[in-house]
Parts: structure tokens; C-alpha cells; sequence
């Protein structure tokens, strides 16, 4: 049998296809349940052409999140409108987004999930130091009205809390875990922003 070869734009997508499949297959069965059959399934592609893209199933978690991360900025940048700093409401609503955002992968990710995925994320340089990574800097550069004694450290904590939260929500009340959250966002922004 010959062997199929695709113009860019058919990988392309394939890609989003697969990418769009796996991320409602995560968040309905999880990561452990997602098998790669599923995934080509859903896509309607055969299992040997997911692996003509992705090595593993984990490398195809990596580009998701990657993919995801891409549109939130995506996002940032139609919120900025080719200016240079967005509003104090703008910015709240972009920061409302990152942490309540449903397609983040994060969320339908078990503590085993992360686990498994870790090794991977390290080869491919995801994980780094929130605490010395530039993101911080960058969105501050961005957004109008920020208290100038807002530490950078202590917004990362305020983020990584929300996000353990959201993805140990099992550990606590989740009937009121929305709750919970809405309190967190608004005392993070009375921190970060100017009154």
C-alpha cells in the first residue's frame, strides 16, 4: 500500500482535528481513558497517521496544551487591539479567562496524569520556574492601573493556587468550589490592581 503524503495545509488539519477530538475526549473520559484509538476515532483518521504527527500520547497532550496556550494569547492580543496596555476591566477579563478557561487541559487532568505527563513536559521545555519565567512581566507591561507593589511571586501563587484547586477540586467542597474560586479571583485583583 502506498504511503500518503500531505500537503501542509491537509496536516494542518488533520492536527487541529486530532487536537479539537483529544480535548473533548480529555474532558469526557480523561486522560488515562483518552486512548489514541479514541482520538483517530473521533478524528477520522487512521491510528497510524496520528503517530506520523505525535511520538506518543503524551507529546500530543504537550502540543494541546500548547495549542490552548496559542489561542489564550490569541485572545490577549485581540483584547489589546494593537494598543499598548489594555484596561484594569480587560485585563480582568483576560486573567478571568486563563483561570476559569474550560479548555484548559489542566482541569480534567488527574494527579497521575501530571505525573505521567512531567517527563515529557521536561524534554520539551515546559517546565521552568514560574517564579523567574517572564510571563508575569509581560502581562503587567500590559495591563493599565497595576498596584506598583504587587509582587510578581505572589500573583503566581494566587494563579497556581486557583489551578491546584480546580485540579484537586476532589479534595475539596466541590458544591461551593465556584464560590471559592470567585473569592480567590477578586482578592487577587484587589492586589494587583489600583483601587
Amino acid at each position: 500500500m502506498p504511503i500518503r503524503v500531505f500537503d501542509e495545509e491537509e496536516k494542518q488539519n488533520i492536527k487541529a482535528k486530532m487536537i479539537e477530538a483529544g480535548l473533548t475526549l480529555i474532558k469526557e473520559y480523561g486522560l488515562t481513558h483518552t486512548s489514541v484509538v479514541k482520538i483517530t476515532q473521533a478524528a477520522g483518521i487512521g491510528k497510524s497517521t496520528f503517530y506520523n504527527f505525535f511520538p506518543s500520547k503524551e507529546v500530543f497532550v504537550i502540543e494541546l496544551i500548547q495549542y490552548e496556550r496559542a489561542k489564550l494569547m490569541n485572545y490577549f492580543d485581540q483584547l489589546l487591539d494593537g494598543r499598548d496596555k489594555m484596561t484594569k476591566q480587560e485585563a480582568k477579563m483576560f486573567l478571568k479567562k486563563i483561570i476559569f478557561h474550560q479548555d484548559s487541559v489542566y482541569q480534567y487532568l488527574t494527579e497521575e496524569d501530571m505525573e505521567t505527563l512531567y517527563p515529557a513536559m521536561q524534554e520539551h521545555g515546559m517546565i521552568e520556574d514560574d517564579l523567574n519565567s517572564d510571563m508575569p512581566e509581560f502581562l503587567f507591561s500590559h495591563f493599565e492601573e497595576i498596584n506598583p507593589d504587587a509582587d510578581k511571586k505572589i500573583f503566581v501563587n494566587f494563579l497556581r493556587i486557583m489551578a491546584l484547586a480546580v485540579s484537586q477540586k476532589e479534595a475539596l467542597h466541590e458544591d461551593v468550589l465556584d464560590d471559592t474560586l470567585e473569592m480567590i479571583y477578586e482578592r487577587m485583583f484587589q492586589y494587583i490592581f489600583i483601587s
